[in-house]
């Protein structure tokens, strides 16, 4: 305990100073590539036309939509993993992204995308489909009298994620090509269509979750504790669960809307961050958003950068990268 007290200040420090090195990288590098005194120049206003537009226009908001979605997603993963006492747990895995998908899908594959409403409703829809998700999920996988049990909710995870994307598959095969093309790009959790304007509608949200997240770190630490201790504690476990249920699915269901299906980075996040900093949440909280930012950043620059011209999307070489990850927990940890 002492030894990993120890090493906290140094890890946070060298994760903060990761994902400065990402961004810049990320900012800098691409079919234009920028040198540090073009950023500047681009900074001053003393940039050409054509760079400025490339930075501030394309590169910017594509890594501003990374760092909101990977660190959603890493803190959704953390939370689920609280919540459950599962280090497998990801709002991939267990359902929650393919709910709120399905919600998207239906949202583009019916309606009218032009009309503002719609776009307004769409991520209430999809936080709706990621909470009918996980507590359908939740509910097949308790036994009477015995709760939870940690296998059987990964099971019915992965069994209710294969089911809403075969009915996913069903309603792309009844649209028009053009609504296709969008929902395919989107499943596979493409990034290339961030704007300005869709960051600036979701940023409140997901930042307003991550504080409220933060806030109830003292309560999340009791959480890690056994049931009896944390009622002794004066906890009230079933808000708190109720409270962390709606916190992660929100992160998780709007991050979906945002950047599209990506899946592993909460598992990989999270559990990555416990090993390092333990279970305080006033220490893993951050790091785990800082964790997923870097993961989803170096995906998105990965396949921009070194697979152009490919069209292998971002969700991809995030799966390729956390599939292992979760094999190799699976022969690791103690269900």
């Amino acid at each position: 305990m002492i030894a990993q007290k120890k090493r906290t200040k140094p890890t946070f420090l060298t994760l903060v100073f990761l994902l400065v090195t990402c961004f810049f990288l990320a900012l800098s590098i691409g079919y234009a590539n920028a040198s540090i005194m073009d950023l500047v120049d681009v900074l001053t206003g003393q940039a050409s036309r054509g760079m400025a537009l490339i930075i501030t226009q394309i590169r910017l908001p594509r890594i501003m939509a990374c760092l909101l979605g990977g660190g959603s997603l890493a803190l959704s993963g953390l939370l689920l993993q609280n919540l459950t006492k599962n280090p497998l747990a990801d709002s991939g895995i267990l359902g929650i992204n393919a709910g709120a998908g399905l919600m998207v899908a239906l949202v583009i594959g019916y309606s009218d995308l032009s009309d503002i409403s719609t776009t307004a409703l769409t991520p209430f829809l999809a936080m709706f489909g990621g909470a009918a998700t996980i507590v359908l999920v939740y509910w097949i996988s308790r036994k009477k009298n015995h709760g939870v049990n940690p296998t059987r909710l990964i099971i019915a995870g992965i069994g209710m994620s294969s089911l809403l994307s075969g009915l996913m598959v069903t309603i792309v095969s009844g649209i028009d090509d053009f609504k296709v093309d969008f929902i395919v790009s989107w499943l596979s959790g493409s990034i290339s269509g961030a704007s300005w304007p869709r960051i600036l509608g979701f940023a409140p949200a997901l930042l307003l979750l991550w504080v409220i997240t933060y806030t109830r770190s003292q309560s999340l630490n009791i959480m890690n504790l056994n049931e009896q201790t944390a009622l002794t504690l004066g906890l009230d476990l079933h808000k708190e669960r109720v409270v962390v249920l709606f916190l992660s699915t929100a992160l998780a269901s709007l991050s979906v809307v945002l950047i599209g299906n990506i899946t592993f980075i909460g598992l990989v996040a999270g559990h990555i961050t416990r090993q390092l900093l333990g279970g305080d949440h006033h220490l893993t909280i951050p790091s785990s958003i800082i964790l997923g930012m870097i993961l989803l950043l170096v995906a998105d620059t990965i396949g921009r950068v070194l697979l152009v011209g490919t069209g292998v999307p971002t969700g991809i070489i995030v799966t390729l990268i956390g599939a292992p990850y979760f094999l190799y927990l699976m022969t690791r940890v103690k269900l």
